[in-house]
């Protein structure tokens, strides 16, 4: 119904939880209200698609009807009195309580009311113009005003991004699934406790059994009058007087025996659970620090192959055709660079806004070039890469002629870097929160913590890119890096072999 069609603006309907989204020819409506809801309305507010089908007093929700907006809430004077009275004030002005904390607004009378509102009102109409100070507080989330303990941010986007991340990393660590570990804890204690009666039990089985023969005399005196329970330094024994006095002490080292035994596999089972336990805990762990790894801030560059340069450029390469298209068409400015491998099969490649480039930001781009190109599955050392300034890209064939998509026209001269070595470094940044990052040998080893470069070769990227995940799990002693595989893997133009390692040391 929508899908494809082009968002020409976005607004918050009358300060409600409502997002309405303008279309070509319909409207989204996005109730943001307890139990929201999504609604598709034509250009006249007819619905025609809606989540839920809802009645309400005043209005109801489904195809055909005609969406209205939910009837706002007036306060009466009295009613603003009686909220003054309770300190409902948040209530009284329509804002959450948590910006009147930030704002340190205090109302006790109707004079403070009327200051607070004039406050509220200014605060409204400069953030509605874009007057903003983007910030961030780990109690109160984010913001659109700066206030004391909250951390600035040059957007309103990175403030959002950091604060979610944030949440995330934290929701991780605390939703993970406890309850098998909780019931080897149970299962463990309770072992303990049987294990502690059966050994009480076997040394007094084994006390009964020398008093016995250690008051032999006694012993044969108390048989002959016909007791079945004597008693002995004050330990009641129960004795069968038609055994013999040795029979009757070796029944209770007998039974000290078999208790031993129950103790004995009792023992094997609760260091069996431990283990099992460490296991899970291990692996909790594990999968803790791995999604922590995992969950961080992305750039906007990071859905194409990418790197930066020696200089801080940054480059980005298409991964397929459509990047390709997106790239020059989106991307590639005038004054950006265009390269691509001399090879038919290649990525779009650009240095954006460079400025003053050097040989050396050239090269490193060159190589980014190179290395996600066919050249690479050819398994070939090297191969030439061209470069030219954006005004020389064009979509548009010559008359007559077509271009078939991801394919573009050059104009003009083409700069040449000549043999570019297929050598592609993966490391990982930790200054960009364990960040995957590729590129020239010289760029990674300066930018990254731990790195690995690779060449063409045989082995399959599931399989180097687990040596890798490996490698740098050793390096930097963190099992949650583990976690990157997959997105190492990502990053392998195809199958390789590893050069060297940042641990220096022979990789086969």
């Amino acid at each position: 119904m929508v899908r494809g069609k082009v968002i020409k603006k976005a607004e918050i309907v009358n300060r409600e939880r409502i997002v309405k989204m303008c279309l070509d020819t319909e409207y989204i409506y996005i109730e943001l209200l307890p139990k929201g809801t999504l609604i598709i309305t034509d250009q006249d507010n007819k619905i025609k698609f809606s989540l839920e089908r809802r009645e309400f007093k005043d209005r109801t929700i489904r195809p055909g009807e005609i969406y209205k907006l939910p009837t706002p809430v007036s306060i009466s004077a009295e009613e603003e009195k009686e909220l003054l009275k309770k300190g409902s004030i948040s209530k009284i002005l329509g804002v959450p309580q948590d910006l009147l904390n930030i704002l340190s607004i205090r109302v006790n009378t109707l004079e403070d009311l009327k200051e607070a509102r004039e406050k509220i009102t200014k605060l409204i109409g400069e953030i509605q113009n874009g007057k903003i100070e983007p910030c961030v507080s780990p109690e109160s989330g984010t913001w659109p005003i700066f206030f004391e303990g909250c951390v600035k941010k040059s957007s309103y986007n990175e403030a959002l991004d950091e604060y979610f991340t944030n949440l995330e990393k934290h929701e991780i660590a605390g939703s993970v699934d406890q309850s098998e570990i909780k019931k080897l804890e149970v299962t463990i204690s309770k072992l303990y406790e049987i294990l502690n009666q059966t050994k009480q039990e076997a040394d007094l089985n084994r006390v009964k059994g020398r008093l016995i023969m250690e008051n032999y005399p006694y012993v044969e005196t108390m048989m002959s009058n016909g007791p079945s329970e004597i008693e002995i330094n004050g330990v009641k024994i129960e004795i069968d007087p038609s055994k013999s006095i040795a029979k009757n002490a070796a029944l209770y080292f007998d039974k000290a025996k078999e208790l031993e035994e129950k103790i004995k596999k009792t023992e094997e089972t609760i260091v069996e659970l431990e283990r099992k336990k460490q296991d899970l805990l291990s692996k909790t762990k594990e999968e803790i620090e791995s999604s922590k790894v995992l969950i961080r801030k992305r750039e906007w560059f990071e859905k194409y192959h990418w790197t930066i340069t020696k200089n801080g450029y940054i480059v980005i390469a298409g991964r397929d055709i459509d990047q390709n298209e997106s790239l020059v068409k989106k991307f590639l400015g005038d004054d950006d660079i265009f390269l691509h491998a001399d090879i038919q099969g290649a990525p779009a490649t650009v240095i954006k806004s460079p400025n003053s480039i050097s040989d050396e930001d050239l090269l490193d781009a060159a190589t980014l070039a190179a290395s996600y190109s066919k050249a690479w599955k050819l398994g070939l050392g090297s191969i030439d890469v061209f470069w030219v300034y954006g005004k020389q890209v064009s979509k548009s064939p010559p008359s007559g002629e077509y271009l078939p998509k991801g394919s573009f026209m050059i104009y003009g001269k083409k700069n040449f870097i000549k043999n570019v070595k297929l050598e592609l470094t993966v490391g990982i940044n930790t200054k960009e929160g364990f960040r995957i990052e590729v590129g020239s040998f010289n760029t990674i080893s300066s930018r990254c913590d731990v790195y690995v470069s690779l060449e063409p070769g045989d082995s399959d990227v599931e399989k180097i890119g687990e040596r890798i995940s490996r490698i740098f799990s050793r390096q930097m002693g963190e099992s949650g890096i583990k976690g990157l595989r997959d997105e190492i893997i990502k990053v392998i133009p195809g199958k390789s072999k590893i050069k060297r390692t940042s641990e220096h040391l022979d990789p086969n």
